[in-house]
């Protein structure tokens, strides 16, 4: 088919369907969709839970849990080891399809009955000391971690998937060792409030470097050694630079902090960070082919509107609009579906083969509609059909869905091929991850028809120790203060620290932090780019470059929006200017 514009059903803003996108849907067999990308991924994100956590009990051997469901979502929770065990069998949930309703009302039903994991990690199963993190696996001695596998005493980190002694990190890829605060970093060690390096040792505050060593506030270097902002030094010079910025006291990273920001947006750049990829658009790919609208994707192909897959293990290919999902081929519109193949629509699913429509289901085939199935086949919420029931019924309910479909508030329509709404998330939209790229006000989430949480579990009011009470540097800090609780300077939650958390901070001479966790983690978020692309221009208008005169003008698909302050750079002019 040839490419058409059409009008999203919800933002009525028009978007393009292209040709190859017409195919891949024929092949998968399913309609177009009537969602823009961004909605549809803002949609996906909504059924995620960011980071908030609840105190609750198993509701079936009565055990204390941490818990990313609230009391008010009503989801029935289970620890770990009662969800994984022989004690209940999801099947006893299974319900006949009433072809009088919406299937989605129907779903809604089914998720409120069925047992969830309390957090979905393989603590004691596979993980060692990891209870409080969330999607999270194969790992060792971590904490209020989220999404990531392979990794050893990690604290307070999104998207961590391979290294050790880390903290306060996002999207770390390959092995690196004593980050912290750093965001897209790989092969590094010793690294503090660093971004997008690569193979770097003993840096600080430095941006896109790459093989470098004992660089302070640099950007866009390759094999440099005892740079401070950009410019060359002895050795003895930069360590007294070094020590005068007094990074071993909380007053002076945050004066460096805000000379940082200043310093790295004199700098022109990079359009987009895409490596040894062939036809491809977005932000943070390597080692891709034909990837489209997509960001944070490694070894992907024939992909578009990704975000966050695939690794030099586990190639992504042949898919559409998934999150977090690596190893997957011929999936679209699912979330946490790693290691599947035709996973459609499919949430915290993976090892799954032909399912449409599951949540917290794995190692199954060939389920419709299900919920906690292992190891299942020819289900249909959750009931036990042979082979030929099933083929015949799930055609008739994908037919019964175009005919009776589910309107949500907003009055937006869900027929077959569209993901779970967001209004049914157990999630309010502000303790979602859709609130990381879809900012809205309680006001705006409300007349969307979404719900806002008002009930995030949080103490405040309960500090004995004051950010003003606290010692400036890590080396007078005694173990006191363990027993004590502080106020965040942002957001006034109370944190503590805990002695692993100590111990690493005082390891790698950093000062306590004044912040809690979840600003922390907001503050790098804001040091990532959108999930959005803009058409722009060049901004070089350097002489010599070879590629133009006067102002470059190339265009090109960046993440940075033409209202930021930013200089952005073509890849010719990029690599002109600092290779």
């Amino acid at each position: 088919m040839k490419a058409e514009t059409r009008n999203c059903q919800n933002c009525e803003k028009d978007f393009e369907i292209t040709s190859e996108d017409f195919g891949f849907y024929e092949k998968i067999k399913v309609p177009p969709p009537t969602f823009c990308p961004d909605c549809r991924r803002q949609r996906r994100w909504a059924w995620r839970n960011n980071m908030s956590l609840y105190n609750g009990k198993c509701q079936l051997c009565d055990k204390s849990v941490v818990s990313i469901y609230s009391p008010d979502s009503k989801i029935v929770v289970y620890c770990n080891k009662c969800w994984w065990s022989d004690k209940w069998d999801p099947k006893n949930y299974g319900v006949d399809y009433d072809f009088s309703r919406p299937f989605f009302e129907q779903f809604n039903e089914l998720m409120h009955k069925v047992p969830h994991m309390a957090v979905v990690n393989d603590d004691g199963i596979a993980s060692v000391n990891c209870e409080y993190t969330h999607d999270w696996w194969f790992s060792k001695n971590c904490y209020m971690c989220f999404s990531g596998w392979n990794v050893q005493d990690v604290m307070y980190s999104f998207y961590t998937l391979a290294g050790k002694e880390m903290m306060d990190c996002s999207i770390i890829r390959s092995k690196s060792e004593r980050l912290y605060d750093c965001f897209m970093c790989s092969g590094c060690y010793n690294l503090k409030y660093c971004d997008l390096c690569k193979d770097c040792i003993d840096c600080n505050f430095s941006y896109y470097c790459i093989n470098c060593q004992d660089c302070f506030m640099c950007y866009g270097l390759v094999n440099k050694k005892y740079f401070f902002k950009n410019k060359q030094y002895t050795k003895e010079e930069y360590e007294k630079i070094l020590a005068s910025y007094q990074l071993d006291t909380y007053e002076g990273v945050e004066k460096v902090r805000k000379e940082y920001k200043e310093f790295v947006l004199t700098q022109p750049q990079r359009y987009a960070h895409i490596f040894r990829t062939i036809n491809t658009s977005g932000n943070i790919i390597s080692d891709s082919k034909n990837v489209k609208n997509s960001f944070v994707l490694k070894n992907a192909q024939n992909c578009s509107y990704g975000d966050f897959g695939g690794d030099a293990n586990n190639p992504t290919k042949d898919s559409y609009d998934f999150t977090l999902s690596g190893g997957i081929s011929e999936c679209y519109e699912c979330v946490v579906a790693d290691h599947s193949q035709n996973n459609l629509f499919g949430l915290l699913s993976p090892k799954n083969m032909d399912v449409r429509y599951v949540q917290h289901c794995h190692s199954s085939k060939h389920l419709f509609g299900c919920i906690g199935v292992k190891n299942g086949k020819y289900c249909i919420l959750n009931k036990q059909y042979t082979k030929e029931e099933y083929e015949k019924i799930v055609e008739k309910i994908m037919t019964h869905m175009n005919e009776i479909p589910y309107t949500d508030k907003n009055g937006s329509l869900y027929q077959y091929g569209e993901y779970f709404p967001a209004e049914l998330a157990p999630f309010g939209y502000n303790e979602s991850c859709a609130m990381e790229d879809f900012p809205l006000t309680k006001e705006e989430v409300a007349k969307k028809g979404l719900f806002w949480h008002d009930n995030i579990q949080k103490t405040i009011g309960k500090e004995t120790l004051l950010p003003k009470e606290i010692k400036e540097r890590i080396k007078d800090i005694d173990d006191s203060i363990l027993n004590e609780v502080m106020a965040c300077v942002e957001c006034n939650r109370n944190y503590k620290i805990i002695q692993n958390e100590l111990i690493f901070y005082r390891k790698l001479n950093i000062p306590i932090p004044r912040r809690c966790f979840y600003c922390r983690h907001k503050d790098r978020v804001s040091r990532r780019n959108p999930f959005k692309l803009w058409h722009r221009q060049c901004d070089c208008s350097q002489e010599g470059h070879k590629n133009h005169k006067g102002r470059c003008g190339q265009e090109f698909e960046t993440s940075y929006s033409g209202d930021r302050k930013e200089k952005v750079y073509c890849e010719s002019c990029y690599q002109q200017q600092y290779f």
